[in-house]
């Protein structure tokens, strides 16, 4: 499977400070579904991995991301 671009989210990331994705935003930036594992979507899928690299945690309210700028 091919890598997920984050390109997209990294140009909100720069131009917001928190905020929250739903899951078909999140399917419209990727191109992909959201992984249905709220586990591992926190905690190992490829955004959690990008999360981590941008320095966030992610919380996941009913299939909403949000991103917050750890402090």
């Amino acid at each position: 499977m091919a890598k997920i671009d984050f390109s997209k989210l990294r140009e909100m990331l720069n131009s917001s400070t928190d905020f929250s994705l739903t899951e078909k935003q999140y399917r419209a930036i990727t191109g992909r579904k959201m992984p249905t594992d709220t586990s591992y979507l926190i905690r190992k899928s490829a955004i959690a991995r990008f999360a981590e690299e941008q320095g966030l945690k992610i919380r996941v309210r009913e299939k909403t991301i949000t991103f917050e700028k750890r402090g």
